[in-house]
Parts: C-alpha cells; structure tokens; sequence
C-alpha cells in the first residue's frame, strides 16, 4: 500500500470518528477541536511509518509545526478514544485486505 493511500484511509476515519471535516482538518482552523482531530491524524501516520516531512506535505504544513504537534503530550480523554476506535478499526481493515 502506498503512503498516499495510506494518508487518505485514515483521513477519512479520523473525520468520521471525530465528526471534524476533512476540510477543516487539512485547512487554517486553530480550534481545540480541529487541533485533536489533526493530532489523531498525525499520530496515526507517525505510527504507520511516514516521516514528519511526508506527513507536512500531505497535511499542507511545515516539518517543523507537524513535528511540534508530535511533541505534544495532549491528555485528552477523547484523543485516547478516538485513537482506539480508529486502530481497532483499521486492524479490521488489514484483515480484510482493505487498508
């Protein structure tokens, strides 16, 4: 599987668990709750193996802002939610071959 294919499946369930619009995901929004959905995105492409640089290029942002939103230790009990829901879902996906 591609990096880019990668990149987009997880867009996709990032927005659907965290009901936060692509479009706000990859665009300018600042608000907490754009942040922790950009942040699950992040997190789950630094776990699938993608560098700070490729994550950038693919969010529209720089090395440097990708990796400071890796650096941060948010405890949010939802992000921890989120991530769960997503991880199990994709473990679903690597099995049926879709992911």
């Amino acid at each position: 599987m591609c990096k880019s294919e990668i990149f987009f499946k997880l867009l996709s369930l990032t927005e659907e668990e965290t009901e936060v619009s692509r479009d706000r995901i990859l665009g300018d929004c600042k608000d907490m709750e754009t942040t922790d959905a950009r942040y699950v995105l992040v997190t789950l492409l630094t776990e699938k193996g993608l560098y700070p640089d490729q994550i950038a290029t693919m969010l529209h942002r720089t090395a440097r802002g990708v990796r400071h939103l890796i650096s941060r230790n948010i405890t949010s009990p939802m992000i921890g939610i989120y991530l769960t829901r997503i991880r199990k879902r994709m473990g679903s996906d690597f099995s049926t071959g879709q992911l």
